[in-house]
């Protein structure tokens, strides 16, 4: 998700860089303005990018005016970058390829001298990105400002030092990477802007992380855009539709081994409303209220076991003959999954309780449960509720401490919901890829029996009896 609204956000930004408003000569010049040779020269002074256009078609007097970009390449900056195009070698191994990019232009603007695009299409994107703990992100890099804007930077101030009595000579520490820029928020005169038939895939070969993600089938659509900095009361709100298929590879440590797993596979698809703007900041950064599909027949985690995952809490709950241990957390799901969400700077709070029906048992991510994909970590507050065969399978394993079957039966009825499920509360904390299960039935069970397990329970049994005597 991390990934994806990066680059989500990059390429509205390409689509805005190559659509820059500016002042006109007049319409009939409008067409060396946007000229191939331009709008990579105009591309190439502002990211850190080499930058490719196939053609350029202009529709001026049609209705509406239009303007089809098509053969969009970005690639990590070379020699080439800020040349002649008819110098140059062909370009390979792009990081970004769009096969067109449509705008649709405001008519009166024309007239007034101005370009102004109303409507913005991406069609057939593909995204390649590359990540490393020695070099990072590929595709920051590519984003970061290009050397001749990082040349009209002013540079950094130095705060003035004390005199000293004599001089010492001092090693240069080495440059720091630049940071990505980020400009305040402007108005949005734009009606719409969508992504259709979008590929991308990100893998990550760092150490303990390793994974790849492949994302295709996706599309995108910004609607009802209303945007005004001068007026984020009113005017700080669009509407989001999306679809796509997610496959994730990786690997993870199962049972002491480093083994190849899938993450997830699935489909999904949703809408929402978008908070563009932080008030506060005047900088981008969108919170979005989102309402997401999931598909049943999908695939997420099923990779892991609560053993594996829970460590000596499990042990606590032997000793009352529950054994959860090789429930798989997550699994095929047999009923699509319906999730209420709030997305904000990588962070994804649950703002209902979101369930998961999986073939042996169901999962509730109860709401405030929370992931934040930029530091790797989570806070869920979970439940899983038993299918019959695994109710049954466990209270087989408490009956096997020798209560009985009357005394067994009492102590599920206690630890069952309204529906007659057997269900454990479930912390989740620690990493989102190597979580950290905690059973909170430990606590409950203590609580109502505690260590001497037969004889509390027996004598439960004979205090409800009493009551209804």
């Amino acid at each position: 998700m991390k990934k994806i609204s990066r680059i989500l956000l990059i390429l509205v930004g390409l689509g805005l860089l190559l659509a820059v408003a500016a002042p006109l000569g007049g319409v009939w010049w409008l067409r060396q303005y946007v000229s191939r040779e331009r709008l990579v020269q105009i591309t190439e002074k502002a990211i850190n990018a080499r930058a490719d256009l196939q053609d350029v078609t202009l529709s001026v007097f049609t209705w509406p005016p239009s303007l089809r970009l098509s053969g969009i390449k970005l690639a990590q900056r070379d020699p080439h970058a800020g040349t002649p195009l008819a110098s140059r070698p062909p370009l390979e191994n792009a990081d970004v390829k769009i096969e067109m990019a449509y705008l649709e232009l405001e008519p009166n603007a024309l007239w007034r001298r101005q370009f102004e695009p109303r409507v913005l299409r991406f069609i057939g994107v593909y995204v390649d990105e590359r990540i490393s703990p020695q070099e990072g992100s590929s595709l920051q890099r590519l984003f970061l400002p290009s050397p001749e804007k990082l040349a009209q930077m002013p540079p950094p101030q130095v705060p003035p030092q004390e005199e000293v009595p004599r001089a010492i000579p001092v090693q240069p520490a080495p440059p720091a990477d630049p940071a990505p820029p980020k400009g305040k928020a402007q108005r949005v005169g734009l009606q719409e802007i969508s992504i259709e038939q979008a590929h991308f895939r990100i893998s990550n070969s760092g150490a303990e992380s390793q994974f790849n993600a492949d994302v295709s089938d996706f599309s995108l659509s910004f609607t009802d855009i209303d945007i005004d900095p001068n007026d984020l009361m009113a005017h700080n709100r669009l509407h989001l539709r999306l679809a796509a298929k997610a496959v994730v590879d990786g690997v993870t440590k199962i049972g002491g081994q480093v083994r190849q797993v899938r993450f997830a596979d699935m489909t999904l698809h949703g809408e929402g409303d978008v908070n563009p703007v932080d008030p506060a900041t005047m900088l981008w950064s969108p919170a979005a209220d989102l309402n997401l599909t999931i598909d049943r027949g999908s695939t997420i985690g099923g990779n892991l076991t609560i053993g594996e995952t829970a460590g000596q809490h499990l042990d606590k709950l032997m000793k009352y003959g529950i054994d959860i241990s090789a429930v798989r957390i997550g699994g095929t799901l047999a009923q699509d999954v319906h999730a209420h969400v709030l997305y904000r700077e990588q962070i994804m709070r649950f703002l209902d309780d979101t369930q998961f029906v999986l073939p042996d048992y169901e999962y509730t991510i109860k709401r405030e449960s929370w992931m934040d994909f930029a530091k790797d970590q989570q806070g869920l507050l979970t439940r899983l509720s038993c299918g019959d065969a695994l109710k049954h399978s466990l209270m087989q394993g408490i009956a096997s401490r020798g209560l009985g079957s009357a005394v067994s039966q009492f102590v599920v009825g206690l630890l069952s919901d309204s529906r007659g499920r057997l269900s454990f509360d479930l912390t989740v904390t620690g990493s989102l890829s190597h979580p950290q299960v905690t059973p909170d039935i430990v606590k409950k069970l203590n609580n109502i029996i505690g260590d001497d397990l037969e004889n509390k329970a027996k004598g439960l049994i004979n205090t409800f009896k009493g009551l209804f005597k």
